[in-house]
């Protein structure tokens, strides 16, 4: 048995140590879980071998990378803890010393080598830990409350309604679209709904109230965004499997055991996307282990970048395997609530969404934790929409990042990622001869002393343009420039120098290619900049 192992199984008889006082110091009352009622393969402590047992202090000690031999995680219920280890031989070591102290087991997670423990006197999970070099994480996932209060304070907001599926350019029948596709969805669970013919299954790590009307109705939104089948609550990909996993309580809390038993839980569903509408701002080693499992099962998990206004990165969204969505209004604008940075994937609507709601009702939803699942369902439907399953997840999301429409300073850029969810483009990529050239942004440039605006235009469409031309009126006067071509999904940009002070400046596209714009609204734009 490893050092660091074997001091836990002699603690009995150590009563000093100068670990004692930091541990005592952590205020576990702030950082505690949930009993997870889902089960496990592995539920008795495994004993360790007898070749594990030599009691010496010069063998290496079992430890992660960075020298911590014993991880402490954040938990919502006081009294319990939860602990991950570097190895399998450390994990079932402790399993056998927890097993002859005080300390009793809640749960297990064997495959990640983490488990959630409960005691009544602190001073025996001290005791228990005497000598080992713990890294403690205190923050713990939350689900934001919906509703359209996020984003006040930001001028001119325009919501979606009811109006979800014609603003993202679908308004036919899309009844077949994610058949064949599992989802589960990883939040404060489903109730079911009318709006919800696809809710086939739930699992609850965290226990529902007695009264599940009385849910909190996160996850039932979040779900009906998804695969919604009524008007008044509609969803990209109706004919989805859903699954629901409880992994937060009603008020909205969650912790990295409950997160890690969801994703594992959904792996083990043969689910093909997992939808997390929550996060924490802190990068959780057990979450992102699980993460990693479930990238290693060919699951794609897809997770909101976050409402807490700024550059703080949110995980799940953060980690590189996830598609981590932000959120724009019914004007395409950026959401000022929504977080931004490099790991952004990609934005959605995410504000004043109609939604599905617990007690058979209906709610206006905002925030990041709408945006994802409207990109949940668009990657289902591009899986499937013809009443079978015809790719991967993860060659759908390929197919909706190519097809978002370009938003934002040129390229992929830190608030849109890169760009805006398109689902008529999605679902129509494979139509030939579709026109659709827009002008996504226009803007003030200063380059030192000089000043110039640059305007940036992109083929929205399926075919080829040829010698498109972009009009730009400005105090300058009016310049022409000629698109020789434009390839389906291309962006190229203009610049046109300004002087000081005020400018309005009006740009408009004339098509030489046969044929009529499909969205002839986005070929003219008028600014005024200061």
């Amino acid at each position: 048995m490893k050092p660091a192992v074997r001091h836990l199984l002699a603690v009995a008889v150590i009563t000093t140590c100068g670990l004692a006082g930091w541990w005592l110091a952590l205020d576990l009352k702030q950082s505690v879980s949930m009993q997870a009622t889902i089960s496990h393969p592995e539920k008795t402590p495994r004993r360790p071998s007898a070749s594990s047992s030599v009691h010496s202090r010069d063998v290496a000690r079992d430890e992660f990378k960075d020298g911590t031999t014993v991880e402490i995680f954040g938990s919502r219920e006081p009294g319990e803890a939860i602990l991950r280890f570097p190895t399998d031989d450390s994990y079932t070591a402790f399993l056998f010393a927890v097993g002859q102290s005080r300390i009793r087991v809640v749960d297990q997670l064997d495959r990640l080598r983490a488990v959630r423990l409960a005691y009544g006197d602190r001073e025996d999970l001290t005791m228990l830990l005497l000598g080992e070099n713990i890294t403690s994480y205190a923050a713990i996932p939350t689900v934001p409350n919906p509703g359209p209060t996020s984003g006040r304070g930001q001028e001119g907001l325009v919501g979606f309604g009811n109006g979800l599926m014609p603003w993202l350019g679908m308004t036919g029948d899309n009844s077949a679209w994610g058949a064949g596709v599992k989802v589960a969805v990883l939040d404060s669970g489903i109730v079911p709904h009318p709006d919800l013919p696809g809710f086939t299954k739930s699992i609850a790590i965290v226990p529902f109230p007695d009264d599940v009307t009385r849910t909190n109705g996160h996850g039932t939104a979040v779900a009906s965004l998804i695969a919604g089948a009524d008007a008044s609550s509609p969803g990209v990909a109706p004919a989805v499997e859903l699954i629901s996993i409880r992994i937060s309580d009603d008020e909205g809390q969650a912790d990295s055991f409950a997160m890690a038993a969801g994703i594992l839980a959904a792996v083990d569903e043969g689910v093909d996307l997992i939808n997390i509408s929550m996060g924490t701002p802190v990068d959780n080693p057990l979450i992102a282990e699980a993460v990693a499992y479930a990238n290693d099962h060919q699951v794609l998990i897809v997770a909101s970048s976050g409402n807490s206004e700024g550059a703080e990165a949110t995980y799940p969204a953060a980690y590189p395997s996830v598609i981590s969505v932000g959120a724009v209004d019914a004007r395409g604008e950026h959401l000022d609530f929504s977080n931004y940075g490099k790991y952004l994937s990609l934005t959605a609507p995410g504000y004043a969404l109609s939604a599905a709601w617990p007690g058979n009702r209906h709610t206006r939803m905002s925030g990041t934790s709408a945006s994802a699942p409207i990109v949940t369902g668009a990657i289902a439907a591009a899986m499937s929409n013809d009443g079978s399953k015809q790719m991967s997840a993860r060659q759908a999301a390929e197919i909706v990042m190519k097809n978002a429409d370009e938003a934002g300073i040129p390229g992929p850029d830190s608030e849109y990622g890169v760009g805006i969810l398109n689902l008529g483009r999605i679902m129509n990529r494979a139509v030939p001869g579709i026109i659709d050239v827009a002008i996504t942004d226009q803007r003030l440039i200063r380059r030192g002393a000089s000043r110039e605006i640059q305007i940036t235009l992109q083929n929205r469409g399926t075919t080829v343009l040829v010698n498109t031309t972009l009009e730009v009126s400005s105090p300058a006067g009016v310049r022409q420039f000629n698109a020789t071509t434009l390839t389906p999904g291309e962006i190229q940009v203009y610049t046109v120098p300004v002087r000081a002070g005020a400018v309005s400046v009006s740009s408009r596209l004339i098509l030489s290619s046969p044929g009529q714009d499909a969205t002839p609204y986005n070929n003219r734009r008028d600014d005024t900049f200061e």
